[in-house]
């Protein structure tokens, strides 16, 4: 981290920091841990949001929606999306490299991903992912619950709804502290996966008119570290993360509140990109000698929440929403060169110090209105209707910076070969959404509940070209301006068969409109003779998804089955549309064949005794596109996991077990002109891990947990899928082999 930079953010840290506990001990009293015990969490049915937008239990919501409670990210001592999401049936996340550096490349439900899955937290997108980025901008940590919609969404949360919604709900002061007792602890976490090292102060007060929690968080973390059977080594890296996460609630009245929320995180990572060292020979020889990285980045977020009770023939409750956010990201390469223009034999005939700076910056501003109403009619029909608006705008720039100077005549140059730098591989761009949404849960016996949701999504995209992105586009192609409407619609029914058993069935649509990129990514490459241009006819994908599914809820086992089938339209992708008469291929985003995916999905939870539980979770899915079988989609996965407690609750092991099947098989060779190479296929996996939390005293706790207990080396498919079987990169996506993590957590 430059000095500069560090200087700059440590002093506004100090100060939040000293604010921090300025508010957190202005209460009098002992502080204490008013928590329920995990016997009486046991006996609360759990509620989720993100089904209607508003609570309904789990067991009652129409469709599959995956939970994950703050208690099951604290106790699997969870870091990344990666380790959010290791236990949930039919989501997954996937590594990919870009620059040199390593990264999570987002999450895949039901076999899609990428930015076809919504990301929010506390109902504000998480900024889009982006080459070399990836979607880990969250601190796990701040987080009490995270809800899953599976299958399209787009009638209740608009664009990019296509496969589903990962929901993260932050922590509330109340859910700390009661009024007269505070709550004020302190942790410290280790990973051997990374070397990550977490320490972390959370404070929470609660009064009769205001309430605050303040949480504060350090990670310092390297490279993570691969299997010991890989032949080869990550590329080093030494970073960190800081986190301030506030949130204040005042108490306007008994029917209304305002909430303020702060959310900052910042990180920095330094790379030794010896990936990037070494000879190449094409275009000419150049032996690149060193290459470091840096990468650093922030995501600021602010909302003003009003939330009211009114007992109105229009509403019983209602919230308005103010939110900002912006994340900017820079990724900085500098490379000591030597190029041998007359041979290997004759010396370097120049050494150049290459510096690049490319960046990724998005900010997002809107306003989000929702309103509830409970109605009952005369005939005992019960509707539970909620409604609203939304304004949204999103501004994104992506400009480049690149420059080589003589290490002996200090010349500086920012032209190379074709490429002119600064640039922007595309124009800085304005998205405006705007959406109005109805749902309503109809209630209309005792054993009978029907869902209908409907929304209206017209969006905009404006693109502005300036002298950057007019350094890209020497072909001056024409850009798509986008201004379109989507209508996307729901349908779901629910029926008691009996007291515990009932069946489900839904229809959802969802909705993905052209972004930035897709509609007007424009660049050339002489060096290999392709180029890339924008696409003005560019459609919006489109989804529709069924689904069926059975849901038992006994005294002391939970089930659910259902099978779903999603078709998906005008799919994206980028593809070969014709060339330049100097023969420079050029490639387009266009909307190509369609693509259909289904597939199974089992859930268990079955309490054994007092003390133990048995949690089962299972999915199979497939699926193609063009009457061929689709390989990006991951094996069949189960995922077992038993818990005992001890009778006093101070000591708890949970054992997990997870089962992947073998990859696609019998695949054809990937044909090219350097002649026919197979494809990777993988062969299935079993892993164990286990967790043990332990309450030593009454204000401490620890926790410890070994991953991978048998030190299996694999791959996850969907990092790997489509590489050549003869990759000598392969190594590099291996995952971590045994693993050790540890807490230890001192509340006041």
């Amino acid at each position: 981290m430059s000095n500069k930079w560090s200087g700059r953010f440590n002093q506004k840290w100090l100060s939040l920091s000293a604010l921090t506990f300025i508010l957190v001990w202005a209460s009098s009293g002992v502080f204490a841990q008013p928590k329920l015990s995990e016997q009486e969490i046991d006996y609360l049915e759990e509620v989720v949001i993100v089904s209607s937008r508003y609570p309904v239990p789990l067991s009652e919501v129409v469709g599959s929606v995956a939970s994950i409670s703050g208690e099951d990210i604290s106790s699997r001592m969870v870091n990344d999306l990666q380790d959010l999401l290791a236990t949930t049936a039919g989501v997954s996340v996937n590594r990919r490299q870009a620059y040199g550096r390593t990264y999570n490349d987002g999450v895949a439900i039901r076999g899609l991903g990428g930015k076809r899955v919504n990301i929010l937290i506390d109902g504000i997108r998480v900024a889009d992912a982006y080459t070399g980025y990836g979607r880990d901008v969250v601190d796990m940590g701040l987080l009490k619950r995270v809800e899953i919609l599976k299958g399209p969404s787009s009638a209740l949360y608009g664009s990019d709804g296509l496969a589903g919604v990962i929901s993260y709900i932050t922590k509330d002061p109340e859910d700390l502290a009661l009024e007269g007792s505070p709550y004020l602890s302190v942790a410290a976490h280790y990973d051997s996966s990374s070397s990550r090292r977490k320490v972390g102060i959370l404070g929470a007060t609660t009064g009769h008119y205001f309430d605050t929690l303040v949480q504060i968080t350090k990670h310092q973390m390297n490279e993570t570290e691969l299997h010991s059977g890989a032949l080869l080594t990550p590329n080093p890296m030494n970073g960190d993360q800081e986190s301030l996460f506030a949130k204040f609630k005042y108490r306007i009245s008994e029917m209304s509140e305002l909430i303020f929320t702060t959310d900052i995180q910042r990180w920095q990572g330094d790379w030794d990109l010896q990936t990037d060292t070494g000879m190449s020979f094409f275009p000419s020889i150049v032996n690149t000698s060193e290459s470091l990285g840096t990468d650093k980045g922030n995501r600021d977020r602010f909302s003003l929440d009003y939330n009211f009770d009114s007992n109105t023939v229009w509403t019983d409750q209602g919230k308005i929403s103010l939110y900002t956010q912006s994340t900017n990201q820079s990724q900085i390469t500098n490379e000591q060169t030597q190029t041998f223009g007359s041979g290997l034999n004759a010396g370097p005939t120049a050494l150049t110090a290459i510096s690049a700076d490319y960046q990724f910056n998005q900010s997002i501003k809107g306003i989000s209105i929702e309103m509830f109403k409970r109605i009952e009619n005369s005939a005992k029909t019960l509707h539970q209707i909620v409604y609203g608006a939304e304004l949204e705008y999103i501004d994104v720039q992506r400009p480049r910076y690149k420059t080589a100077t003589d290490s002996i005549t200090q010349v500086s140059t920012s032209v190379f070969g074709s490429d002119i730098f600064p640039n922007k591989t595309f124009p800085d761009t304005q998205t405006k959404r705007t959406g109005i949404f109805i749902n309503d849960r109809v209630e209309l016996t005792d054993r009978a509940t029907i869902v209908i949701g409907l929304r209206y999504d017209q969006y905009q995209l404006t693109p502005r070209t300036d002298k950057l992105f007019n350094n890209s586009n020497a072909a001056q192609n024409n850009l798509a301006n986008i201004d379109d409407g989507a209508l996307s619609s729901k349908l779901g029914f629910l029926y008691d068969i009996s007291n515990d058993i009932s069946v489900f069935t839904q229809y959802a649509e969802g909705f993905r409109s052209p972004d930035y990129e897709s509609a007007n990514l424009t660049f050339t490459n002489f060096a290999y003779f392709y180029s890339v241009a924008p696409n003005p006819d560019l459609k919006s994908e489109e989804s529709a998804g069924f689904e069926i599914g059975l849901r038992g809820n006994h005294t002391d086992l939970n089930w659910s089955f259902a099978a779903y089938q999603t078709d998906y339209e005008k799919f994206i992708e980028t593809d070969l549309t014709g060339a330049t008469p100097r023969g420079i291929s050029i490639y387009q985003y266009v909307n190509k064949s369609d693509v259909t995916i289904k597939g199974l999905e089992f859930e268990m939870q079955k309490t054994l005794s007092d003390n133990f539980a048995v949690t089962l979770s299972a999915n199979r899915t497939y699926g193609e596109s063009a009457g061929e079988k689709l390989l990006s989609i991951n094996p069949s996965e189960g995922v077992i996991s038993v818990r005992w407690r001890s009778d006093d609750g101070h000591l708890s092991v949970r054992g997990i077990t997870t089962m992947v099947a073998s990859g696609p098989s019998d695949l054809a060779p990937s044909c090219g002109r350097g002649g026919c190479n197979p494809i990777l296929e993988l062969p299935g996996r079993v892993t164990y891990d286990v967790f043990v939390d332990y309450q030593l005293t009454e204000n401490m706790s620890t926790k410890f947990a070994v991953a991978n207990i048998t030190d299996v080396k694999y791959w996850d498919w969907g990092s790997v899928d489509g590489k050549l079987a003869g990759d000598t990169s392969l190594d590099l996506f291996l995952e971590t082999g045994r693993e050790f993590r540890a807490d230890l957590e001192y509340t006041f």
